[in-house]
């Protein structure tokens, strides 16, 4: 393995503040900071679908999430490479959904992200969003 150069250090961290970035809004329903995330080209496949543009991914992640009121995305083996004006993020994601009333979340979702990102003028963005699934818990529906 050779060495960074700071510029490829600076790319890192810029990359990886975008990405946890990600998780953060969805977290928070700060929906609209999303589109400063992503290209407006951007295309999207998670367990809700396949988007294409910025707009329409926004709205899917709105919609998939903006129902619980308890909402955690932990980012795990944050892999960020970079290859000049082009990069990637690799990292595993556990997110837990929920509601304020009850401390258990009643999904816990287990994905793989592969994300390509690229500079544009304003900064590093995501320009293709990947999500694998891998493992999928749901609560028990009690009976009342």
């Amino acid at each position: 393995m050779t060495g960074y150069d700071i510029q490829t250090l600076a790319d890192r961290a810029e990359i990886t503040d975008l990405f946890v970035k990600l998780g953060r809004c969805l977290d928070e329903h700060r929906f609209d900071e999303l589109h400063e995330l992503f290209t407006e080209d951007v295309v999207g496949t998670t367990p809700g679908g396949t988007q294409n543009g910025r707009d329409a991914l926004v709205a899917q992640a709105r919609r998939n999430h903006e129902d619980y009121d308890r909402l955690t995305h932990q980012f795990t083996s944050v892999l960020v490479e970079v290859d000049g004006d082009a990069g990637s993020i690799r990292a595993y994601v556990t997110g837990s959904f929920g509601h304020e009333a009850d401390p258990r979340p009643e999904r816990v979702l287990t994905g793989l992200y592969r994300n390509k990102v690229v500079r544009t003028t304003g900064g590093w963005r995501i320009s293709e969003l990947t999500v694998e699934p891998r493992f999928r818990v749901e609560a028990a529906v009690s009976a009342q």
